[in-house]
């Protein structure tokens, strides 16, 4: 009788003797670890940075925990002066073309296609728990929806002036950075609007939340502002951290903040507490995009083991 070892949840793992276990789940279990072997990428895209270069048309990679420049993503189809990015949850990569009024679609493997077209001068990315995108067209002042399928329609016309950046908060609420009269504009799901916060320095350009639901806004003022969800402000970062008209803004899953700073070329990393540090520098990045871990196929298949082995026990 032969021993098998299971890798559980957590890197636990436990030998269970073959006999235990119905032979058509033992089969099942081998075939699928096989599989993951086999399927398994060498390195997780869920490491990776990619930063849009709004002078050099290209997106650049960059290596999260290092900052070592990883390359370029793709630096050909469709890209002309790339403003917002934002990835869906299958993993491609959008990207706003505000020079060509229109956005961008690129497989995990970097092939291209034109997404939607004919906007107006498209700033900001974002999506919906449903997977629909929404587009913030600058000098069309309005922010527009598209459906995974690409079906666009205009989600809000109202409360904006210039609008760039765009973000969602947990319950679904949508705010816009109004950079023509530096307000926040937040949009119910039922599309009713209001402002969230005004007089905000030199326009906002970017928005942010991080897993507390405080609100961060990236300002053309070289300052970084922090709104908790009752709408209080305070500066979390400023020129003197580093920043430099900071366009793009993301967190990562441990909460560490990314600032990309247009003037100055450089992606700034800054902890919970606003401890700046460069990360990387590039030619005029502009938005920020970082790709949410989501379980591994090995961990999935730790999870299924341990399902079997309850249902073995059950059954002894």
């Amino acid at each position: 009788m032969k021993l098998i070892q299971f890798v559980l949840p957590l890197g636990r793992s436990r030998l269970v003797r073959s006999g235990n276990l119905p032979g058509i789940v033992i089969r099942a279990l081998v075939a699928v670890a096989a599989a993951a072997l086999l399927t398994a990428p060498a390195a997780s895209r869920a490491d990776i940075m990619y930063v849009s270069g709004y002078g050099n048309d290209t997106i650049h990679m960059f290596d999260l925990a290092t900052g070592a420049d990883l390359g370029v993503f793709s630096g050909s189809f469709g890209l002309f002066e790339p403003s917002g990015l934002a990835f869906d949850s299958a993993g491609n990569l959008y990207a706003a073309n505000f020079g060509h009024s229109n956005i961008s679609k690129f497989t995990p493997n970097g092939v291209g296609s034109i997404f939607a077209s004919g906007l107006n001068w498209p700033e900001g990315l974002a999506f919906d728990s449903a997977g629909n995108l929404y587009v913030a067209n600058e000098f069309g002042n309005a922010i527009g929806k598209f459906t995974p399928d690409g079906v666009g329609s205009v989600f809000a016309s109202t409360g904006l002036n210039r609008p760039h950046g765009l973000a969602f908060d947990s319950a679904g609420n949508l705010y816009a950075a109004n950079f023509g009269d530096s307000t926040i504009e937040e949009f119910t799901p039922g599309r009713v609007g209001s402002i969230f916060a005004s007089g905000l320095s030199g326009g906002p350009n970017s928005l942010a939340f991080d897993g507390a639901g405080n609100l961060y806004v990236a300002t053309y003022g070289n300052i970084i502002e922090k709104f908790t969800p009752g709408g209080v402000g305070s500066v979390f970062a400023s020129s003197s951290d580093g920043l430099s008209d900071p366009e793009g803004l993301t967190f990562d899953s441990a909460g560490s903040l990314y600032a990309a700073n247009f003037y100055a070329g450089t992606i700034e990393k800054f902890t919970a507490s606003g401890v700046g540090s460069v990360l990387a520098s590039m030619y005029e990045p502009y938005n920020i995009a970082i790709l949410v871990p989501e379980p591994s196929t090995f961990a999935l298949l730790g999870l299924g083991a341990a399902a079997v082995l309850r249902i073995a026990r059950r059954r002894r």
